[in-house]
């Protein structure tokens, strides 16, 4: 770029000045393009805003739309202190009457400690459900024990460590310390057997045949019995999974009247589902809305006023709000208690979607229907409208695209403008600073001259 070290020095004028006036006003289109850009990045940005809230929209719709998002259930106790239960999710309504006549328990076996000496301790799995023990085969676990170097506790410990099904602790009785066995799993196949072969009570005298198999437990191992509607069952676990269709029950005592078992749709999730619909939907309606008023006031529009997608997808989105599923048992959202306003936002009036929530099964069918011949259900309807609008070639896409082309044009522009005004200043800043030179060199003959008249005097 041409330049002088000091413009204007040699003619007295403003140079800097007037290259600058001159370069601004080459530069006056800038304004108008940085007003476009402003404007298109407005734009852009309220249809990004709307890209985001019209994809919860369709997660919204989708939940609604599909099996999934029906498959919640409660299930509830007339007697919870008793039974309890969960829900499976996928499993259907239903009513059961259940009778506890036996909860499953766990064998016990209370050791004292005469009854330990040098020698070896077998533990040995199987059931007593005959009353005597029958083994369930296999080699059995084997502990051995020193009188002189084990105590109760050090004896429990390896039983412990041994993995034979059988848990040990030292409790003080009031007759003194006792070695308590107990299974580690409920139910009659849990139970176990031990047997030892020790010197009793430091005698020395050895006895092969000393067992504890002629000790009856103190509390066998036993199944959990229970009546559900008058059939019977047992269980090896209290908790139960395989009883009842869709249900898990948790059985913690016996009972003396039936106890009532009610497995229904989760009201409260489908509420929630249906509130996230109503809501996403009033979000997009309020950005489009607030993008697209005008303020009398000022006198002044908003960004997408008199936009011609986001004025079609406003009325495509008020459009859906009315669709009506002829021939379901619910036809239309008002029927749910949900209705359109003046200001094209949804109002849910509880009491009325409650009542529709009684009748799981039909308002089912009107959001996820898509059976062939029938309507299909308002949710999958919101969602495929959403899916074709984000779509690659759906309108806010295509809108996106458009504005986003627009900004790289205006950025060109701005470019060229740029460019073209950088160039004038050069010129001009070349052609001042020429005549600065030749208007100096004149002052300075001018001087010259006037310096030898007044010298003739």
């Amino acid at each position: 770029m041409a330049s002088i070290s000091s413009p204007g020095i040699g003619s007295g004028l403003d140079v800097s000045g007037i290259v600058s006036k001159l370069t601004a006003l080459e530069r006056q289109p800038l304004v108008q393009l940085q007003k476009t850009a402003s404007s298109v990045q407005s734009r852009l940005s309220l249809f990004g805003q709307v890209k985001s809230q019209l994809s919860t929209l369709e997660d919204a719709a989708l939940k609604l739309g599909s099996a999934d998002g029906w498959t919640g259930m409660t299930v509830s106790s007339s007697n919870p202190a008793a039974i309890s239960a969960t829900a499976v999710p996928g499993s259907s309504a239903a009513d059961f009457s259940v009778e506890v006549t036996g909860l499953a328990k766990k064998q016990v076996t209370v050791v004292a400690p005469a009854q330990l000496g040098n020698g070896s301790l077998m533990l040995q799995q199987g059931s007593w459900a005959t009353g005597a023990f029958v083994s369930a085969g296999g080699a059995g676990v084997m502990i051995t024990i020193d009188d002189s170097a084990n105590t109760l506790a050090s004896i429990a410990a390896k039983i412990n460590s041994s993995g034979g099904g059988v848990e040990a602790m030292v409790v003080q009785a009031a007759e003194g310390e006792r070695l308590v066995l107990r299974s580690t799993q409920t139910g009659a196949a849990s139970g176990f057997n031990v047997s030892l072969t020790s010197a009793i009570g430091g005698q020395g005298q050895e006895d092969a045949d000393l067992s504890f198999a002629a000790l009856p437990p103190a509390q066998p191992a036993q199944d959990a019995r229970f009546l559900v509607d008058g059939l019977e069952f047992t269980s090896s676990s209290n908790t139960v999974s395989d009883a009842l269709p869709g249900v898990s029950l948790k059985l913690t005592q016996v009972t003396t009247t039936p106890v009532e078992i009610k497995l229904e749709q989760d009201k409260e999730a489908v509420k929630k589902s249906i509130q996230a619909l109503v809501d996403a939907y009033n979000t997009v309606n309020s950005t489009l809305a607030n993008a697209m008023k005008y303020n009398s006031d000022t006198k002044s529009a908003a960004p997408l006023q008199g936009d011609s997608a986001a004025v079609g997808l406003q009325n495509t989105l008020r459009g859906l709000i009315r669709t009506e599923l002829v021939g379901q048992p619910f036809e239309r959202l008002q029927d749910l208690g949900i209705s359109l306003q003046l200001s094209g936002s949804l109002a849910v009036n509880s009491s009325k979607l409650d009542a529709a929530l009684d009748r799981p099964v039909d308002l089912k069918q009107f959001f996820a229907s898509s059976t062939a011949g029938q309507p299909r259900g308002f949710g999958l309807q919101v969602a495929d409208f959403v899916k074709g609008a984000l779509s690659s070639d759906g309108r806010v896409t295509v809108r996106t695209e458009a504005l986003q082309a627009g900004m790289k044009r205006n950025s060109t522009d701005q470019d060229r403008v740029n460019a073209r005004a950088e160039r004038v200043q050069a010129r001009l800043l070349e052609v001042y600073n020429a005549m600065d030179s030749k208007v100096g060199k004149l002052n300075a003959i001018n001087s010259y001259v006037s310096q030898q008249l007044s010298s003739l005097k």
